[in-house]
Formats: structure tokens, sequence, C-alpha cells
């Protein structure tokens, strides 16, 4: 949707509209009614895909092919002479699809003639993509309430059969009768079950409140250890801990510590016998990045945008709420997760904000056993 707005008759300069073209977060550029291109700033050089020509005049034939939907768009804009303010056009460069949100504005002589426009790009990205995270957004609340609803409702009559069941555990052990209490006690251990599935609910159901705090991500990895030791050999599987740095991440460490237990027993859930886990974690730019990596047989192209759904789940048990729980705390501590597989073996990369770098570095190897530390290089 396009809005045109009314010439200006006084002159208008580069100067007045943009004094510092290099800090607005918007590509800049002027076309000639010669059809001639100048690049004001390092984002227009990226958006017309001409890295080396800031500040230089070219031909807008140079940039585009004649017949391409950029240069007849540009090449119209200047013709007719019209002022746009939020326009979304579809932007392709070097293969890439794109929208930008697009505003023009004329350049005029002191006598009133029109000489070019001013183009003002800010990049929004591939609308299929937003569009994809909309639609995901909006999956992730209905399954939200959805789920607020049933944890409510089973919780409720839960709460009521545990206690009869522990006053009726206490009575019948005063009458010595062992195999009563034997019964009792795995009625009491199914129903925590159901109980742990109800909290994995609430945890899905919506945003919660991060208790943000800095902790180190060795010590947390560390804590880990024995549990990663004790599931990859039972499943006959290699793991190996690989920190470069000793990172102090501002999260909610309880957050966090689910959110590797989860991804850390998907992927050893994921592979057979001989296989390997890698947990890997390092600075990225002014966050922390986490990745799991498996060598099992990976995820089927057509299913890996499912995988993340709630209650969706190609094993044999489990209720297909981890990865959603993921998911989630990703989204709570403001961070991205993504997920990579080519035919064999499986990545999970979890970006975090908030980072805080230390000093020492330490890698962890092993088979189920193994704890090594080593200095920083």
């Amino acid at each position: 949707m396009t809005r045109m707005l009314r010439r200006e008759t006084h002159s208008t300069t580069l100067t007045e509209l943009f004094p510092d073209t290099q800090l607005l977060n918007a590509a800049i550029f002027y076309v000639s009614k010669e059809d001639e291109v100048t690049l004001f700033n390092d984002l227009a050089a990226d958006l017309l895909g001409q890295p080396k020509i800031v500040g230089r005049t070219v031909p807008l034939a140079n940039i585009f092919m004649t017949h391409s939907e950029e240069y007849q768009m540009l090449h119209h804009v200047v013709a007719t002479e019209c002022e746009y303010r939020d326009a979304i056009v579809k932007w392709e460069i070097g293969g890439t699809v794109r929208h930008v949100l697009l505003d023009t504005f004329t350049r005029q002589s002191e006598d009133g003639h029109i000489q070019g426009m001013y183009v003002a790009m800010k990049d929004l990205g591939n609308f299929a993509m937003l569009e994809q995270q909309t639609q995901r957004i909006e999956k992730m609340e209905t399954i939200g309430k959805l789920a607020a609803g049933i944890a409510h409702e089973i919780r409720n009559p839960l709460t009521t059969v545990k206690g009869f069941l522990q006053v009726l555990e206490h009575r019948l052990q005063d009458g010595l009768m062992d195999d009563e209490v034997q019964y009792v006690q795995v009625m009491m251990s199914e129903i925590e079950r159901v109980n742990a599935l109800v909290s994995e609910l609430l945890l899905l159901s919506k945003p919660h409140k991060v208790a943000w705090t800095t902790f180190s991500m060795r010590d947390l990895l560390a804590e880990l250890l024995p549990w990663v030791q004790s599931t990859a050999r039972d499943h006959g599987v290699d793991f190996g801990f690989d920190i470069a740095d000793d990172i102090q991440m501002q999260a909610d460490r309880d957050m966090i510590r689910q959110l590797l237990l989860h991804l850390v027993r998907n992927a050893i859930e994921a592979m057979d016998v001989g296989g390997c886990v890698n947990i890997s974690v390092k600075a990225s730019g002014e966050g922390v990045e986490i990745e799991i990596t498996d060598t099992g047989p990976g995820i089927p192209y057509y299913l890996v945008d499912k995988i993340f759904d709630a209650f969706y789940t190609t094993k044999d048990t489990g209720t297909g709420l981890g990865l959603a729980i993921c998911q989630r705390i990703v989204a709570d501590h403001g961070g991205q997760i993504r997920v990579s597989s080519k035919g064999y073996g499986t990545t999970f990369t979890v970006s975090l904000p908030n980072l805080k770098q230390g000093t020492s570095g330490m890698l962890v190897q092993g088979a189920g056993h193994t704890l090594s530390v080593l200095p920083q290089r």
C-alpha cells in the first residue's frame, strides 16, 4: 500500500533532509532525471548490491538490468516525480528477495525545476519469514491458552487424590500392609509424572518472569555433567562439552538449565549406539551462542517446521512438549533458536543476548565418564 504526497514548491537539499546519512537506519541515495544514481551511505550500497560506490555517481543501468522491476520502479519514481511515504516494495538483489519501506523526496533547483529524487529505503527483510514467525507466535498463544486451561483442570483433582493417597499410605503402614503400601507408592509415582506434565504445560502456557542472575556457563555445564554422563552411558553414545571461555551469562539460570536438559536429552535419544553429541558454548557479538549437535539420522526437511509444535513428536514415548518449551524459554530471554539438519546429524543453535565475558577456558570430552579442564590459550 502506498501513499503519494503533494510536491513541495521550495528547494529541498539532502543536507536539510538527512544531516548525517551514515547514522540513519535506512539506505539513502539519489536518482537524477538522467537516471544516474548517487549512493550516500553504506546501507544504500548494501541494498543496491554495490559495496564500492558510496559517494560516487553511476548510471542506473550499471546497477540494474533495464527490464528488472527495480530499475523500472526507480525510473518511474523519477519520471512521475511522485513523493511516496511508507510504500512497501518488493526488492531483489543477487537472488535475495526482501521487502523495503520506501520514501521519496524531490530535489528542486532554485527556480523550482525538479532535478531528481532522493530515495530512502528501510529493509524489512523477507515477508515470507515474517509471516511464518507471526503464525508461529499466534499458534503459541493459542496453545498457551489451551495448555493453561488443561493444566489447571488436571491439577485440582490431582491435589485431592494425592492428599487422600498420602493419608491412606500412612494408615496402611500402621496396619503392616506392605503390598498395599507398594500399590499406593506406584500410584503416587504416576501422579508425580502427571504433575510434571502439568508443570510443563504451565511453563508453555505463557511468558514467565525471568529471574535474571549472572552465572558461569562453565559451572552450569559442570553441574549437568553427571546427568549427561549417566544418560549418555545408558544410550551407548559419546559426548563432549566445548566452552572456549568462562562465559558469565546474564539469564534465568534454572530456565537455561532446563533448556540444556531438554536439548541434550533430545539429541541423545535421537541417536543409535555409537553416536556422539557435542555441547558448544561461545561468545557471539554481544550475546552467547549455544550449539547442541548430534550424529543421528537428521530431521527430514518436511518435518523441520513442525518440530517446535506442542504435542508433536516422532518418538514412541514422550509428550512432544520439550522443543516447544525450549522455544518458550528462548523467547522469554529475547533470543532465537534455530535448527539445521541436512540428512545426517542435527544442530540446534540457541542465540541469547546479555553476555558477560570471563577469562578462563574449559574443554570437556568423554564417553559418559571423562572430565578434563584446560587453561585458555
